[in-house]
């Protein structure tokens, strides 16, 4: 492209330029022989020069289609997952799909006699069950097959149909016929593998443990096929090392217990976390090590009620990270994760765990215990002024047993009773709660913020709508600094701006944790509380495994989080003390009312 420069109108320069296009950041054509650019992995064009620097014109690309990350899909580790990905937002069509994954590496389960599994359709064909990754190995597969589809598949034997990640809400049917027409096949081109669970080092290790505590043979390898099952009902796989340090710490708990009921005395490593270790808190708060689930699944696979247990524990998990990063240290509960954790034993001791009124019972909240097991627990600490946002995890759970009486005016009323929360700090706690009960909700893919947030814009309840539709439209504005846009969000002393900027910035930086509990905290008046909401926000969608590892593994109060997350979350579900007569009776000595 030419254009004319004119200093003096008798003398034409040419300068020559051209439009170079911005892709999305998450579009990765060199990793995929031969694929183009389609128009809508392009963000915008800049002119440049013939230079290549920049002109200053740009020209934004209408029909760009954000990212398979950026829109709240699980973000794709392997070819096979990032292609899958992005045919589910439009990037490549089927044709290309299937042209780029006849040689892509897929996960093939494998029969009790060694062979790649097969089904029928309902229309009689042959499937081939494939994972794109081993995230997506359904729960109770231990072994399979890695191969590509092209050594895979047989033509001949009516062998075409690919079954995607079968069970997984983003499954997809592939069928190749017309690729594999003029495919080569290599069908000794594969790798058998095992889950880190059943794998040579962790059966040995699981051998050793059984001889080492006494233990029935065979009761850790058990043990581990059955915690492995239960983490992938939720979305998580464990790997070598994670198998390793359960295995030790499950081992050495039972080992314990039973000599504690011979009357023996019983030693405990110093170093809990190497051992696979965390400390719970009995009744009177003394610390009892427990084996760490990783907050990948339940200790005793607990079903879900309205709320899921992994997404309950990322929420408490996630407020205490947010509120440590801010404040630089994670040795002991901050001051807003010791008034969070507060707000959650009063509604344990001053609620019914199934209210059929939906009335906040006289007498509530009742009166602190300085002498429970959560304040032997929590021991002296640094305290802040009370804030009401601290009670939206608390009240949020006070509905997870799913009845008419106990929605969103149960959690508003237990809201306002916790803190006397009204006016600006009643509308900014419910603004929370309303986010959270979407996020913590059982659902086999977590809901991403932006559909939360557009479910509230399309409610037509004011003000959250129009908050809604503000954070919306600045997630909306990708690339601009998070710290002009957080701005306009009000004046960061009020409540209503502190739980709108935690939203915005779970929102935005989601697919980040660091950086969403960075900016909400650096533009707001009280950091320390808007990092800690941030936290909780994003903890809820994704889980503990979900946020900065170094951070969780660092984190002092780990195991009371873990504790006191997994008493509310039994609590309020149907399954949980709500059913259990044993653990309704413990409930008064742990939680006594009044």
């Amino acid at each position: 492209m030419a254009s004319a420069l004119s200093g003096d109108p008798a003398v034409t320069v040419q300068r020559f330029t051209d439009w170079k296009a911005v892709l999305d950041e998450e579009f990765r054509r060199d990793e995929f022989p031969g694929l183009t650019t389609p128009e809508a992995a392009i963000v915008r064009w800049i002119e440049v020069d013939e230079r290549e620097q920049p002109t200053g014109n740009v020209r934004e690309n209408p029909a760009h289609v954000p990212g398979p990350v950026w829109r709240g899909m699980p973000p794709g580790t392997t070819p096979a997952a990032k292609l899958t990905g992005m045919r589910q937002v439009g990037w490549i069509d089927d044709a290309t799909l299937r042209r780029q994954l006849l040689d892509c590496e897929v996960l093939v389960p494998l029969g009790d006699d060694g062979a790649p599994a097969r089904h029928r359709t309902r229309d009689d064909r042959i499937a081939v069950p494939a994972c794109t990754s081993t995230a997506t190995v359904p729960a109770g597969v231990h072994r399979w097959r890695r191969i590509r589809p092209r050594d895979l598949l047989r033509l001949e034997a009516g062998e075409t149909l690919l079954d995607l990640d079968p069970g997984q809400v983003l499954s997809m049917a592939v069928d190749l016929a017309d690729e594999l027409r003029s495919a080569e096949r290599n069908p000794d081109r594969f790798v058998d593998e095992v889950a880190a669970e059943v794998s040579p080092r962790i059966s040995e290790l699981a051998t050793r443990l059984d001889a080492e505590f006494d233990l029935e043979p065979g009761l850790v390898a058990r043990r581990l096929t059955t915690v492995a099952g239960w983490a992938r009902r939720n979305g998580y796989e464990l790997d070598a090392g994670e198998c390793e340090r359960y295995a030790r710490g499950y081992a050495r708990w039972v080992g314990n217990l039973r000599l504690r009921h011979a009357g023996r005395p019983v030693e405990w490593p110093a170093d809990l976390a190497a051992h696979g270790l965390v400390h719970h808190f009995d009744d009177s708060g003394r610390p009892t090590p427990r084996p760490w689930t990783l907050g990948k699944f339940h200790d005793t696979g607990t079903p879900s009620g309205l709320f899921s247990w992994h997404r309950v524990v990322g929420a408490y998990t996630g407020f205490a990270v947010g509120e440590c990063l801010a404040r630089g240290t994670g040795d002991v509960p901050g001051p807003m994760t010791r008034q969070m954790l507060r707000h959650t034993e009063t509604v344990l001791r001053g609620l019914p765990f199934m209210n059929v009124t939906g009335e906040v019972p006289s007498g509530f909240p009742p009166a602190p215990k300085p002498d429970s097991w959560l304040s032997v627990a929590l021991g002296p600490g640094p305290e802040a002024a009370p804030n009401p946002l601290t009670a939206a995890l608390a009240a949020t759970m006070t509905a997870g047993l799913e009845l008419e009486t106990t929605g969103l005016p149960y959690q508003r009323a237990v809201a306002e009773a916790l803190t006397g929360a009204d006016g600006e700090n009643g509308t900014a706690v419910e603004l929370l709660v309303r986010v959270l009960t979407k996020l913590l909700a059982h659902s086999d893919l977590p809901w991403p913020f932006h559909a939360v947030l557009t479910d509230l814009r399309e409610a037509r309840r004011a003000p959250f709508d129009e908050i809604a539709a503000i954070v919306l439209a600045l997630r909306d504005g990708r690339d601009i600094p998070d710290v002009e846009q957080i701005e306009t969000l009000g004046d960061p002393a009020s409540p209503l701006a502190v739980a709108a900027r935690a939203v915005f910035a779970a929102t935005k930086r989601h697919y980040d944790p660091i950086l969403a509990i960075q900016v909400a905290g650096s533009q707001s008046a009280d950091p320390p509380l808007a990092a800690a909401l941030t936290g909780a926000l994003i903890g809820a969608r994704v889980g503990v495994p979900g946020l900065p590892a170094g951070l969780v593994g660092s984190l002092g109060p780990l195991g009371l989080l873990d504790n006191i997350a997994n008493d509310v979350y039994l609590y309020f579900n149907l399954y949980g003390v709500a059913r259990n007569k044993s653990l309704q009776e413990a409930w008064v000595r742990r939680y006594p009312p009044g």
